[in-house]
């Protein structure tokens, strides 16, 4: 996939700019260890102290040689910084995480999967790239063509298939985990987007540990389940009397039906669930809160 035609100029004014820095380092460098010889050999016709000559030209080409490499790179550090604000309206330190994004594999690779998931709920457009954005220090509009517009092919899938599936576990947990992150926003999980998910962790070899892991995690935020998952979570019977604290939990009575256990689930999962952006600075409060929930939710439902 080959980038947009700004990214590719940005990268060419990076690599220029750093090219060009490297080179006048060398020049400072080579002009003042010339510069410190002069002084040196200069100083040492009017020396009549009894000091060894070869301490002085050391000391001086080596103090002389640091000072100039520092003040060049100072230079070039202000340079660099008023070129990014003029240029583009960032920071030198966007910059360099931008030409990290921009100049990594990975980035290309995982933009296929993340436009398959964000196509299953085009309704969260805008809240799928403020998400993103939060990831990739690449501006909306970008977001919009890498992962809106342009299409990826069936080859593209399956290249990033393989190259997650090469990964450590750990690496692979933090991706597919921002991936739930990605389809959790609004109204949580739809059928669709949990079944690719599903479908992913297969794919890219997830072992049945961290499988259950995401599905005792995220469960809670489906939206539409198949109907042979609705009955094997039916109880045909509930022990109403024992379960009153767990109804009161869910907000429901006792004569509660199955799908209005489902559904009260679902809404206090949305309200509570310590993933989700809006409970970010609440993680602990909604960590202890879902355990809540879903105890109560297991027991109510047999």
């Amino acid at each position: 996939m080959e980038l947009l035609e700004k990214d590719k100029v940005f990268l060419k004014d990076y690599k220029q700019l750093c090219s060009r820095r490297d080179k006048c380092l060398l020049w400072y460098i080579l002009t003042s260890i010339l510069l410190s010889i002069t002084i040196t050999v200069f100083v040492g016709d009017y020396i009549t102290v009894d000091v060894d000559i070869v301490d002085i030209v050391d000391i001086v080409m080596v103090g002389t040689t640091l000072l100039s490499a520092f003040i060049c790179l100072m230079v070039f550090s202000i340079k660099r910084k008023k070129f990014w604000t003029t240029n583009y309206g960032i920071s030198k330190q966007e910059a360099e995480r931008l030409y990290y994004t921009l100049s990594n594999v990975k980035f290309t690779c995982y933009l296929p999967i993340l436009q398959r998931i964000c196509r299953l709920n085009p309704e969260a457009k805008s809240t799928q790239i403020e998400l993103i954005n939060n990831w990739l220090p690449i501006d909306a509009e970008s977001i919009t063509e890498y992962v809106f517009n342009l299409e990826y092919s069936e080859e593209d899938w399956d290249d990033i298939v393989n190259q997650i599936k090469e990964t450590d576990p750990v690496e692979k947990k933090k991706i597919v985990n921002k991936l739930f992150q990605l389809v959790i926003l609004d109204d949580g999980i739809h059928k669709d987007e949990w079944n690719l998910l599903m479908q992913l962790m297969v794919q890219i070899q997830f072992n049945k540990h961290y499988i259950n892991y995401f599905k005792e995690r995220y469960e809670p935020l489906r939206t539409e389940f198949d109907e042979y998952e609705k009955r094997s979570n039916s109880s045909e019977n509930r022990y109403v009397y024992s379960l009153k604290e767990y109804y009161t939990t869910l907000g429901l009575d006792e004569n509660a039906t199955d799908e209005e256990v489902r559904r009260a689930y679902h809404e206090l999962a949305l309200q509570h669930h310590p993933d989700l952006p809006k409970n970010a600075d609440r993680m602990d409060e909604c960590e202890k809160m879902m355990m809540k929930i879903n105890e109560a939710y297991e027991k109510v439902r047999g």
